[in-house]
């Protein structure tokens, strides 16, 4: 209940001092929902399943670090660059050029041929010399250093012999590791194969769902534009809720004040038309009832009347209350002003601000929709862009090239043909490990024979089979070694070429500056033109290697291409624009209407505020009547007592009777009406003086909150698209920047394609060249190592035979001067240096 102590109206300016600042700070307080876009989850649209392949040797890597060090050294220049531009640009080479890099295999192969002819040549002289049974024969003479000749050279022979060995030895290893290394490389082709294939249909797979997955930030965007549409209504009424939620509860408390004020006014004109009745009523009464005392208190019958009579003249109304003529006027105004119609209106002012967040969906419905038709536009556009791609066709080809069986045939054919290099090495190997048998077995069986001859001088069918197989090992080096050395070298000119014209610049990366300089020399193998754009493969492997992406090499057409395609404002421009068009009209939400607006400056402008209730308050304060009507009739009552006379005595009785009666009729009556006057006017003294400045702030309060609607929801309206709009932004913005990643770091990565180039280089050098020349390498060790074990074959072969002249022999010389006794004797010394039968 509002207070009634005039000294406290000062304090009502306060409030709406604040309601007002809450009115011109409401556009500010709206609503600040977050606009922080939510993080995304894309899928993972590419996976590439390329592995390294470890290009180590195992055990034989010395062996093959060995060989590459050898041709290091044969082949110390660069790589011809010059000699491959020359030849592609001009189809002519300069002869000194070619012989000056191929001058290690130039000399290879004339050591080759030398060996090639001197070895066999050799051969047939030494053929025809052990014809003459000269070369390899027997040792002519015995002497003291005879024994330490034979063992010397049968260490050296033996030693040699196992170097063959270890040579024939690691030459089966790298000859089954070279067929080895061509079903592994065949796998790995394959598996390499199956990689780029699944990477390629990865890629062709991957452009639609990369554009498939604009439905991430298309569906967040559907959902946030829904909730828009369901919560922008109640974000308005919030951010008005400030300013007009204050300002309704003013008209309701206006019309409270206005209740009140009617409801005391109405009390007033019905209490005062009682009250006037009840006045003229009792003035009647109380001048007929003094006529009638007064004249029984005159009557001579009366003893001791007198002094009575003075109160009896007393016997009348000391106020006259007369109805103010300003009432009138109020009575008629505040008639004329219904609460009811006071409170349809604040009714209908609280019904239009409730409806906001309903005509706000219904106003929003059609620009939401809108926005939603262009979101499924553009992803339609992603996704025909997406189909016009072309290159998803060619990947296609790639990949059914890839599977084509035509690999297949080549792979089996490579095969079978690496089955007969296979059996060629295993009859080369068979050759010299054959030669190395005849060794083996001339030392083995010379060396016995000489350990278990009885006689010095005599023959031994085991030392001469040593000798024998030593024989037949120096014709079987004879023999083939022209096929060795022959082998050896094609082997070595190829795998040797190949290793230092392929895979030492491919390792080094020199290769890739070579296709450069080879491109721009030969324009039909200049990938720049047939691109075209400018590509520098040398830079682009250093790019790879560095891991950058493809991305960086583009030309700038098509760079610009992806830039336009990934550029945001594609995806957010005319969104944009639709969200720009979000507008509300809210002329509809009007707090009061005119009715009331009226009926309220009726009230302020009815003078209610301008009567003096405080002097009609000391009015109805006033005593009734001059005397008291008890007062008189005590007197009546004593006076009473002393009369002699039955008449006077009843007519007093009757007096008094009737002063009572009037006391508690109608002088209580009026007492009540009087306080009822007093009450209503002590209301109205504490309710009027502010009604006025109340009621007129709050129609200002109405006004500046009805002009404040439509600022505040375009502040809002402002807000909420620029949250919306910022949220748009980052769920596209997560998009581009997915979809960026996604393209260049994995689509356009060149990581696969380095991959790809060192695992073919792994499999062309690392597991089928190294094996290759180490094959060669081991041969050409072995046939190399036959002329030394053609030498002492020979030489040792000598001394497994008997003593050709024994007459020089010291042990024949001592034996010589012995006296036998005669006797006759059947041995025949011509006979003693015979060799056995066998």
């Amino acid at each position: 209940m509002l207070s009634r102590d005039p000294g406290k109206m000062a304090r009502f300016g306060m409030p709406a001092c604040l309601l007002l600042a809450a009115a011109f700070l409401g556009p500010t307080r709206a609503v600040s929902p977050n606009c922080t876009a939510d993080e995304l989850a894309f899928q993972t649209v590419l996976q590439s399943n390329f592995e390294r392949l470890d290009g180590d040797g195992g055990s034989l890597e010395p062996l093959y670090d060995m060989v590459n060090r050898y041709l290091d050294a044969v082949q110390p220049n660069s790589f011809p660059t010059d000699i491959i531009v020359g030849l592609l640009k001009d189809r002519s080479v300069e002869p000194l050029k070619v012989v000056k890099y191929e001058a290690g295999y130039l000399v290879s192969l004339i050591i080759g041929v030398l060996f090639f002819v001197f070895v066999p040549l050799v051969g047939l002289f030494f053929c025809c010399c052990r014809c003459c049974n000269n070369c390899g024969g027997q040792v002519k003479e015995r002497t003291g250093s005879t024994d330490c000749q034979r063992n010397t050279l049968a260490t050296f022979l033996l030693m040699t012999t196992l170097i063959i060995l270890a040579g024939v030895a690691c030459a089966f290893t790298v000859n089954q590791k070279v067929t080895d290394a061509m079903d592994s490389s065949v796998t790995a082709i394959q598996e390499t194969i199956g990689d780029v294939t699944a990477y390629a249909e990865g890629i062709v797979k991957a452009i639609p769902k990369i554009a498939n997955q604009f439905s991430v930030p298309k569906n967040q965007t559907l959902a946030d534009l829904d909730d828009l549409n369901k919560t922008l209504g109640f974000t308005i009424q919030d951010a008005l809720a400030p300013t007009i939620t204050p300002v309704l509860t003013m008209v309701m408390q206006r019309i409270q004040d206005f209740g009140k004020v009617k409801s005391d006014l109405v009390t007033v004109r019905s209490t005062q038309a009682s009250l006037l009745e009840t006045q003229r009523q009792l003035a009647v009464n109380l001048t007929k009832l003094q006529g009638e005392i007064n004249a029984t208190l005159k009557d001579g019958a009366c003893i001791g009347c007198q002094p009575v009579q003075s109160a009896a003249n007393n016997l009348q109304l000391n106020v006259n209350y007369t109805e103010p003529p300003e009432f009138q006027a109020l009575f008629i105004t505040f008639d004329a002003v219904s609460q009811m119609n006071l409170t349809n209106s604040l009714q209908k002012g609280n019904r239009t601000f409730n409806e906001i967040p309903a005509r706000v969906a219904g106003e929003t419905s059609q620009i939401i929709s809108d926005a939603n038709v262009q979101l499924q536009e553009i992803e339609r556009d992603v996704l025909r862009s997406t189909q016009s791609l072309t290159f998803a066709d060619q990947l296609k080809n790639v990949t059914n090239d890839l599977n084509s069986t035509q690999l297949e045939n080549v792979t089996d054919s490579v095969k079978e043909y690496d089955y007969y290099r296979w059996i060629v090495g295993i009859v080369l190997c068979c050759i010299i490990l054959l030669i190395i048998a005849c060794n083996i077995l001339g030392l083995g069986f010379g060396t016995a024979g000489i350990a278990t001859r009885n006689e010095p001088y005599a023959a031994n069918g085991c030392s001469l089979s040593g000798a024998n197989f030593l024989m037949a090992g120096v014709g079987f080096s004879f023999i083939f070694s022209w096929l060795l050395i022959l082998l050896v070298f094609v082997t070595f000119f190829v795998g040797g070429n190949v290793r230092t014209l392929v895979c030492k610049p491919w390792e080094s990366g020199e290769i890739y500056e070579a296709i450069d300089s080879i491109a721009a020399a030969n324009s039909n193998l200049n990938l720049s033109k047939l691109l075209g754009f400018q590509l520098n493969i040398s830079e682009l492997h250093r790019g790879c290697e560095r891991g950058e992406s493809l991305f960086q090499f583009l030309p700038e057409r098509q760079v610009t291409q992806l830039n336009n395609a990934l550029n945001l404002s594609t995806y957010t421009a005319d969104l944009e624009k639709t969200v720009d068009r979000l507008e509300v009209d809210l002329s509809s939400v009007v707090l009061l209407d005119s009715a009331g607006n009226s009926s309220l400056q009726s009230i302020a402008n009815s003078g209610v505020d301008r009567i003096n209730y405080t002097d009609l308050i000391q009015q109805v304060q006033q005593p009734i009547l001059k005397a008291p009507l008890l007062g008189l009739a005590d007197s009546l009552e004593a006076l009473k007592s002393t009369q002699t006379s039955s008449d006077i005595t009843e007519r007093l009785t009757r007096h008094i009777s009737d002063l009572r009666e009037l006391e508690s009729t109608s002088v209580n009556k009026m007492k009540q009406e009087l306080d009822t006057l007093k009450a209503s006017f002590q209301n109205l003294e504490a309710l009027t003086p502010r009604i006025k400045g109340d009621i007129q702030m709050t129609t200002q309060s109405i006004e500046t909150a009805q002009n404040l609607i439509e600022p505040t929801t375009n502040a809002v309206l402002k807000n909420v698209s620029k949250c919306l709009l910022n949220k748009q932004q980052g769920y596209f913005g997560q998009y581009i920047a997915w979809a960026r990643e996604t393209i260049i770091d994995q689509l356009l990565s060149c990581q696969p394609i380095l991959i790809l180039l060192d695992n073919s280089r792994v499999i062309s050098c690392d597991y089928i060249i190294d094996p290759w020349n180490a094959f060669w390498f081991c041969l050409g060790w072995c046939t190399l190592f036959l002329i030394p074990s053609i030498i002492f074959a020979v030489k040792t072969a000598k001394h497994y035979r008997p003593v050709k002249n024994k007459s020089n022999s010291p042990e024949f010389s001592e034996m010589s001067n012995f006296k036998f006794p005669r006797a006759q004797n059947a041995y025949d010394p011509s006979n003693l240096y015979e060799a056995p039968a066998f």
